[in-house]
């Protein structure tokens, strides 16, 4: 990718604590923008009860809360690397792993990294958004049905928020590193939205909300 190979500072570990808060803190944010979608149709909330109750009586509140914790989880794991990637700059930071060559006669080893000019550098990139959206989603996919059986129009929407977020995300990308910025943006909160409807399906079966 770079033509010039950039160096980390020493690696330090993330502080899991205050990660976690982060993590936790979007997920408030996704659980407010879910209650204001829930709140936007009360047009049927006999139906939304008649759903609750059914999830309730089979004890099923808590496979909603098991969706939100694996959310949760990929979200952190997915956080973690971005700490040992501090000091790097640019498109460099769009490689997932940093190789390096097998050492030669001479002693050297080689960094191998993306390419990043023109149309291999646009390919590269727009491969490294699927992956991304690979390995953030799996959660969200997995939460689309159980949620999606309690407040359909809710889901609907923020799947499609989180298409054009990846969709959004994958343009940028291809255009070099940082300009994925705003699809970033609208995906995290999409699966954070879905994940608190999830956290709302919850604490509806347990008679706390």
């Amino acid at each position: 990718m770079s033509k010039t190979t950039q160096s980390a500072p020493d690696p330090q570990d993330p502080n899991y604590p205050v990660l976690a808060g982060l993590v936790f803190f979007v997920l408030s944010i996704g659980t407010g923008i879910a209650y204001g979608l829930v709140a936007l149709d009360r047009s049927k909330p006999v139906i939304y009860d008649s759903k609750i109750q059914t999830i309730r009586d089979g004890d099923l509140q808590w496979l909603y809360l098991g969706l939100v914790l694996l959310g949760r989880m990929i979200v952190f794991l997915n956080f973690v690397p971005i700490r040992y990637k501090n000091g790097l700059k640019g498109n460099i930071r769009s490689n997932p792993f940093f190789f390096e060559t097998v050492e030669g006669e001479k002693g050297k080893k080689t960094m191998v990294l993306y390419q990043e000019e023109g149309s291999n550098g646009k390919y590269n990139r727009s491969n490294r958004s699927i992956q991304h959206m690979i390995e953030n989603s799996g959660a969200f996919f997995a939460t689309i049905g159980p949620v999606g059986f309690v407040f359909p129009k809710q889901t609907c929407a923020i799947v499609a928020v989180f298409c054009v977020g990846r969709i959004v995300h994958q343009k940028g990308y291809s255009q070099g590193y940082g300009n994925h910025g705003l699809g970033f943006v609208i995906s995290l909160l999409s699966i954070a939205a879905l994940e608190g409807l999830a956290l709302i399906t919850f604490l509806k079966g347990e008679e706390i909300l």
